[in-house]
């Protein structure tokens, strides 16, 4: 009788115990909704702002995050704010202090959690476009044009490319290219060009190849916003002015 009471009591512990972890879960579950993310799987929740990312090998052939756009819900791609890549963040457990280095420490998500540093607040949503994808949307659009202040020459290690002054439409391998001799220029120039290639990508984004909710779905395209909402929140930027 003992051992049958003391199994009794047993069954009695595990059930207040699971219980008391369906409570706990159910209000951690709650408490995640409520600050604006939904369940694995389901993307999160708000869409005003979010971190579009062009992800490039630089001139060394590390991936890193080449293009950050900062951009608000509905707002007119001109609008698009510019994020310098080598802004000085904090990568724990690592010899790296660029923005862009982080891309190689888990993709937009620790763009998204380094660029939180600048500003004090919570990590943004992010559409990740890596070189795949990248290279699709620029191939189906036709290129991507720049206007350059001044000619530029860049050598990649194996190829010498020479842009002249002016209006430049560059293929996948010319933008990266292109991204790569940016950082020689002076930097008003710098800025100037980079402002344009975060307009580029945001773009590329908004037009992306078969949608961009199904290059979210199939993996193409990376996002911790549900496939529907990140569609939605790059269809809502209007095209530049």
């Amino acid at each position: 009788m003992a051992e049958a009471g003391g199994f009794g009591a047993a069954i009695r512990r595990g059930a207040i115990a699971g219980l008391i972890f369906v409570v706990v879960a159910g209000g951690a579950i709650a408490v995640y909704a409520a600050t604006g993310h939904r369940l694995p799987g389901q993307g999160r929740a708000n869409a005003d702002r979010v971190l579009i990312i062009g992800a490039l090998p630089d001139e060394n052939g590390d991936l890193v995050a080449r293009v950050i756009a900062d951009a608000d819900a509905g707002s007119s791609i001109d609008d698009v704010r510019s994020v310098d890549p080598s802004s000085p963040v904090t990568i724990v457990g690592t010899s790296y202090g660029r923005l862009r280095d982080s891309y190689a420490f888990g993709g937009g998500a620790a763009v998204a959690r380094a660029y939180a540093q600048l500003g004090g607040g919570e990590p943004l949503p992010y559409i990740d476009l890596g070189p795949e994808a990248l290279r699709a949307a620029i191939t189906a659009a036709g290129g991507v044009t720049l206007q350059l202040s001044e000619p530029m020459n860049v050598f990649d290690g194996d190829r010498l490319f020479t842009f002249p002054a002016g209006a430049v439409t560059a293929d996948p391998v010319a933008f990266r290219a292109i991204l790569n001799g940016a950082a020689y220029l002076a930097p008003a120039q710098r800025s100037a060009l980079m402002q344009q290639a975060v307009r580029a990508v945001t773009e590329l984004a908004r037009t992306y190849p078969g949608g961009l909710a199904a290059a979210i779905e199939d993996g193409t395209v990376a996002s911790d916003l549900s496939a529907e909402e990140a569609a939605a929140f790059v269809t809502g930027l209007t095209q530049a002015r």
